[in-house]
């Protein structure tokens, strides 16, 4: 009966871990193992394209890991090491999540400024716009920072779980600053 647990659960684990981001880089995977797939594969990650002229590209040390095991990776427009403007941020945003959307993504959470720079930075959200893969494996996680008068967007790519459970954790907290806080 033990061999049988573990296998489902190995076959489990196997299965949530052994999607892909993008690319080689997969979740799950070591830091040593997806230090290894970008180095080997480092101009897979240098530029990737959306289509229209929107580019995005990876940088190693923004890989997100979780108990050693990759869960997410953040893109960054490529070429915006000090920001873009306002009109560009929101192309950006507009057209990344386009893309998503035409490869079956839903919306999961969408604020009402997720494509209104100023207006977001402004308004301390924390979450933009996130789209979910219909099989729920993987998140996409969207919205513009401000870098001084330009901006930035942040697109990451998450293990739907473990975005999942983040969220989960972050409302478990407010919820228990409600109530707690006397009102």
């Amino acid at each position: 009966m033990k061999k049988i647990i573990f296998t489902l659960a190995l076959l489990l684990a196997t299965n949530i871990y052994s999607q892909s981001i993008y690319k080689g880089l997969e979740f799950g995977m070591s830091k040593s193992e997806a230090k290894k797939e970008f180095k080997a594969n480092k101009s897979d990650y240098i530029t990737v394209d959306l289509g229209n002229g929107f580019l995005y590209r990876i940088y190693q040390q923004n890989f997100i890991y979780d108990q050693n095991r990759l869960v997410g990776v953040l893109f960054s427009p490529k070429g915006a090491a000090f920001g873009i403007s306002y009109e560009r941020a929101k192309n950006y945003l507009i057209h990344t999540r386009g893309f998503f959307e035409r490869l079956g993504y839903e919306t999961y959470i969408e604020n009402k400024w997720w494509n209104a720079p100023l207006n977001y930075v402004s308004s301390g959200s924390k979450w933009g716009l996130v789209l979910n893969k219909k099989d729920k494996t993987t998140i996409v996680q969207m919205y513009p920072q401000s870098v001084g008068e330009n901006y930035l967007i942040a697109l990451t790519i998450w293990n739907y779980d473990t975005w999942v459970g983040y969220l989960n954790k972050e409302e478990s907290a407010q919820k228990k600053k409600a109530d707690e806080s006397g009102f």
